[in-house]
């Protein structure tokens, strides 16, 4: 297959991530026999200091001709501009706790908050669509926030008429009390929860609290054309760039808008072993041996070397 990727960095820390993803992306091309191609431009604050401005027009250009987005955006004036010119309709947030970083204290466990960024009626209703297909795509419960006022009405109705869809598909619906409370005391549960723009602080800072592994959480889209995968930063500006992050929003990225699942399943399962093997960056809470991300990132295209060559045995090539 061939593929071309946009990568965005904002500031030093931006430019790290996307040098772990390109990594990842040559490895992949050469383990699989694919060409996924890189580009760069920039955004945020290296836009500003250059044009000022957080997004220009070449740079929004260039990311519509490309099959996805990369983008490490730490001051997020950059992502909020590309969102918006791009009329993305739906941020998904992963918080995840994967089997290998689980513990007695901490269970494994999967939710995603998608949050919709606009009020705008039709923006609001193709959030919804978006959040159950996923939803319904993961295997995961639905459950949602409706947002208040004169929306709410509009809101509901098109949930129950597109869930109808979707008829295995558990679904709930919250207020934002309730949602808050949910994810307090049973987040192990809710795999997919959908909220209007204003909720999503209040759930994100519920969430933050009981996924204490930051590193590797990433949000994403599902637009149309070109999805955009930004593994989470830090507002700590001592903490270093997390590489598990950029692996896991590059395996969303194989798997969503590439299409590549076999590709996406060998790179989960390689950072998966990397992290069984007690392999940890120094900002991680978690016991084992801690290494920098320029090694996470190498141990992981080693275990990606070693599944494509299988899989070519496999194909009798």
């Amino acid at each position: 297959m061939q593929a071309k990727i946009m990568l965005l960095p904002s500031s030093s820390k931006g430019k790290t991530l996307c040098s772990y993803a390109e990594e990842l992306f040559l490895e992949i091309s050469a383990s699989f026999s694919h060409s996924l191609n890189t580009v760069r431009e920039k955004i945020g604050e290296d836009s500003i200091r250059l044009f000022d401005v957080p997004l220009t027009q070449e740079t929004l250009d260039a990311c519509k001709k490309c099959h996805a987005v990369f983008l490490a955006d730490a001051d997020c004036e950059g992502s909020r501009a590309l969102y918006q010119s791009m009329g993305i309709p739906l941020r998904l947030r992963s918080f995840v706790i994967p089997q290998s970083l689980a513990n007695d204290a901490i269970s494994a466990r999967q939710m995603y908050l998608c949050q919709a960024t606009s009020l705008e009626q039709e923006s609001l209703f193709l959030a919804v669509r978006q959040a159950l297909q996923f939803a319904s795509g993961q295997e995961l419960p639905f459950c949602h926030v409706a947002p208040t006022g004169n929306s709410r009405f509009q809101w509901e109705a098109h949930v129950k008429e597109n869930i109808k869809k979707y008829p295995s598909l558990s679904f709930t619906a919250l207020s934002a009390a309730d949602a808050v409370r949910r994810i307090i005391e049973t987040p192990y549960n809710i795999g997919v929860m959908l909220c209007p723009p204003y909720a999503g602080g209040i759930l994100e800072s519920a969430a933050d609290s009981l996924f204490p592994f930051p590193g590797i959480q990433y949000d994403f889209c599902l637009q149309e054309g070109t999805g955009i995968y930004a593994p989470r930063l830090s507002c700590d500006t001592n903490a270093m760039p997390e590489p598990f992050g950029a692996a896991y929003a590059v395996a969303a990225m194989l798997r969503n808008s590439l299409h590549m699942n076999r590709e996406a399943a060998c790179l989960e399962a390689a950072i998966e072993n990397v992290l069984v093997s007690g392999w940890r960056t120094p900002g991680m809470p978690s016991p084992g041996q801690a290494t920098d991300g320029s090694h996470i990132i190498q141990l992981i295209c080693e275990q990606l070397a070693v599944a494509g060559e299988f899989l070519h045995k496999g194909s009798g090539h």
